[in-house]
């Protein structure tokens, strides 16, 4: 038992020191440039001897591939993962935004990294990459089309609305200081709140189910008030 935990406290040192080795080159890559960045800035930023990143990386270029891999992979499976299990429209792109927001949020340096450098990586990793980012702009197009179809949201272009929503959550990356006065989780809240207002219609001009009359009655009552207005003018 006592030789399971040591396992186990070794291993989750070693991930601690990984980690803190991806949050390291993270902030060099941006302060200093990906070209810029060596792996003894790296070690010497840490504190601790070249010998001990070469563990976990060869150079810095799998400390990139490292890094895009989580952060698009992660981004792909939650997308794909709450759609499934959120197939109500409003809730499911409340879900979208909030969960997409708050990993940016989480990972602002490491965001910022990929959105730089992507470019830099070999060919079937960076279209790995970028399919990733597909996965997940569909994800958030799958559920905008829906919520326009069953009449919940408003009737704009989709995928423009799409990469209008994913903008305002990636561009946390640049912005949000995790030390800052406004908590991650409130940004989140802002984010979402913002999201909800901009697409989803008002609870009366929502289409209902067997809803057809009542549709009806408010197109004419709106094509009598702007018949008024158009007489006033």
């Amino acid at each position: 038992m006592v030789r399971n935990s040591s396992v186990s406290t070794k291993s989750t040192r070693r991930e601690l020191l990984k980690e803190s080795i991806l949050e390291v080159a993270s902030t060099l890559f941006i302060q200093l440039g990906f070209q810029g960045t060596s792996m003894g800035d790296i070690a010497k930023a840490m504190g601790v001897t070249r010998t001990a990143i070469y563990y976990y990386f060869r150079n810095k270029d799998d400390i990139l591939r490292e890094l895009t891999s989580e952060i698009t992979g992660m981004a792909g499976r939650i997308a794909s993962d709450t759609l499934e299990q959120t197939p109500e429209p409003i809730e499911a792109l409340e879900g979208l935004v909030r969960k997409h927001a708050r990993l940016v949020l989480s990972l602002p340096l490491q965001f910022r990294v990929v959105e730089r450098n992507e470019e830099l990586l070999a060919p079937i990793l960076r279209k790995k990459s970028r399919d990733s980012r597909r996965l997940v702009l569909d994800r958030f197009v799958t559920v905008i089309e829906a919520g326009i179809a069953a009449g919940q949201f408003r009737d704009s272009e989709p995928k423009v609305t799409a990469f209008a929503l994913l903008g305002m959550c990636n561009w946390c990356a640049w912005w949000f200081n995790p030390k800052g006065k406004i908590p991650l989780e409130q940004v989140v809240d802002s984010i979402a709140d913002l999201a909800l207002n901009a697409v989803v219609r008002e609870e009366n001009r929502r289409l209902h189910t067997g809803s057809i009359d009542e549709t009806m009655r408010q197109l004419r009552e709106d094509i009598n008030l702007l018949e008024m207005r158009l007489q006033k003018k």
